[in-house]
């Protein structure tokens, strides 16, 4: 069984790279050339601005480009992080040639080298891409696993190059008492980048997801919200700068309402303006007790910030669903009331038209059949008149006789108990009624529907009994046919015929019939759908999982 799996999974991988045009691969080239090319100004140009957040001068600064790759993996499909890692590594080798005189010698064995590296750092966020692991926020769960992939692609790489790569031994240099927390102060500095550019990140994305509503009125009020928050932050500290750590605990309550009053985009946004403008703040600072506190601080706010938003976007998809699942409640609610109601109402009904039908048909004849009897009495001197009496007390009561035959049959035919369900469907109880009302029948059956539950074989067969009345009644058909599948435990009725079809009345049910049917799919938990054909017609289309 395994083997054919990994057959089919194997053919199915073939006929996707059949799949590929030439188009498609000039088109991935030309992709990949662009981020060869670009990848190295971009490593490049974010290591300098590192330089402008010193944490400990010479040994340790707010390393941002490995937040830039850390995002770029992320959410870059797996085809182009070849090119991705030709690139970072590109970027690396110039740097460290221009600013710590490394020899340009080797570069494909460093090349190669630094590639095996960079894919065995990313493991963890290999096995997420290769599980399909959704990477977004749109549930708290998904964004734990996007921080935790990020910030363990920065320990093990920053473990490993302290292990191994310490480039002229620089921290077995420091004291043994201050090495840890410059060790520390080193991973560090690779997360905080690292959540900065994904709440960056996550803040563009659902930004040009709602580009189209930037000038709503919620929007506006948001944008709003926003300025006047910033504005009140930048005054106070401006008048009083010591009131900087102050602040930054007051930030959190502002994150709670933008998320409260917003959603994710009013936390994201918030989120991404505070982290931007403590940048801002401690830009070109060489405080190491300012950079630790605020680096320590931003990385708990972005945390908070995306965790936050995740929870919202969980909390309102959840209040969104539940809210649909009350409506529907409240829809099944009523109708379940209306059908008890239309049951009782249904009872009565059928009653009176027995009623009718016995005294019309039979008490008629009956009736005639009295007659004759007397008329026997009367004449039954003379031989040739009693057998021409007799002949017709006996058509009398064969036309008795089937009327009755017929009447039994129709409420509970013995065909359903002796034959099954099958054979009942497909007998003569069907197609002669429909036949004396000029419609055709047509009775098809895949599978073995003989053997499910009583209760399913009687639902079935009321509905489509139901069906071919409505037919004969209302719809003004000439044909009329019936397809049941039943195939490892999907149950499949499709009734059509081709008459006028259901009224329009705002998608309601209407009808006894029609309402009959829904109350039996609705009882064996059935799905039912009414359709109108374009060209004249009512399909029928019934669901059933059965157990």
């Amino acid at each position: 069984m395994e083997r054919v799996i990994a057959g089919i999974k194997l053919q199915h991988l073939l006929s996707q790279i059949e799949a590929i045009t030439p188009t498609q691969i000039k088109r991935y080239l030309i992709i990949c050339a662009l981020i060869i090319f670009l990848a190295p100004a971009v490593e490049i140009g974010f290591y300098l601005f590192s330089f402008n957040f010193v944490v400990y001068e010479n040994f340790v600064s707010w390393y941002f480009p490995v937040g830039v790759r850390v995002v770029c993996y992320l959410f870059f499909p797996l085809r182009y992080w070849p090119a991705l890692t030709i690139g970072f590594t590109l970027g690396q080798i110039i740097y460290t040639w221009h600013f710590y005189d490394e020899a340009l010698s080797d570069i494909p064995y460093r090349l190669a080298k630094y590639m095996l590296l960079e894919y065995l750092i990313l493991l963890p966020v290999i096995a997420i891409k290769l599980l399909k692991i959704p990477i977004n926020i749109s549930t708290v769960k998904n964004a734990v696993i996007v921080i935790f992939a990020a910030i363990s692609y920065r320990l093990i790489r920053s473990t490993i190059l302290i292990a191994f790569s310490d480039r002229n031994d620089k921290y077995r240099l420091i004291a043994d008492e201050d090495r840890f927390e410059m060790i520390l102060a080193h991973q560090l500095g690779g997360i905080v980048t690292i959540l900065i550019m994904l709440l960056l990140f996550f803040s563009g994305k659902m930004l040009y997801k709602n580009c189209r509503s930037l000038l709503s009125k919620d929007s506006i009020q948001l944008i709003a919200q926003l300025i006047i928050c910033l504005c009140l932050f930048i005054t106070a500290y401006q008048l009083e700068p010591k009131s900087l750590y102050l602040l930054r605990m007051l930030a959190i309550f502002p994150l709670i309402w933008f998320s409260y009053s917003f959603g994710a985009l009013g936390a994201l946004s918030y989120g991404s303006i505070t982290v931007i403008t403590l940048l801002v703040n401690v830009y070109g600072s060489s405080q190491t007790e300012l950079m630790l506190n605020t680096q320590l601080y931003i990385i708990t706010f972005s945390v908070l910030a995306i965790l936050l938003s995740a929870f919202v976007t969980e909390l309102n998809k959840s209040k969104a669903a539940l809210l649909n699942q009350n409506k529907e409640l409240i829809e099944l609610s009523t109708l379940t009331q209306n059908l008890a109601t239309k049951v009782v109402n249904v009872q009565e009904s059928e009653r009176s038209q027995l009623s009718q039908e016995l005294h019309d048909d039979i008490g008629q004849n009956l009736t005639a059949l009295k007659t004759n009897i007397a008329i026997l009495e009367k004449k039954s001197a003379t031989h040739n008149e009693l057998d021409n009496t007799i002949l017709r007390l006996k058509n009398v009561s064969n036309h008795m006789y089937d009327s009755v035959y017929r009447l039994m049959h129709w409420l509970r035919p013995r065909l359903l108990d002796e034959l099954g369900l099958s054979t009942a469907l497909k007998s003569e109880l069907f197609s002669e009624n429909l036949k004396d009302a000029g419609v055709s029948y047509n009775c098809k059956i895949n599978g073995s529907i003989d053997t499910l539950t009583e209760d399913y074989k009687i639902a079935i067969f009321r509905i489509c009994q139901e069906a071919s009345t409505n037919t004969i009644k209302h719809s003004l058909a000439t044909e009329f046919s019936i397809n049941i599948t039943y195939l490892e435990n999907q149950l499949e009725i499709i009734i059509r015929d081709n008459g006028i079809g259901l009224p329009e009345q705002s998608n309601s049910i209407v009808g006894f019939g029609v309402l009959g049917i829904a109350e039996r799919v609705s009882v064996l938990n059935g799905k039912c759908y009414f359709t109108n054909s374009k060209n004249g017609g009512l399909t029928i289309n019934i669901n059933f999982i059965t157990l």
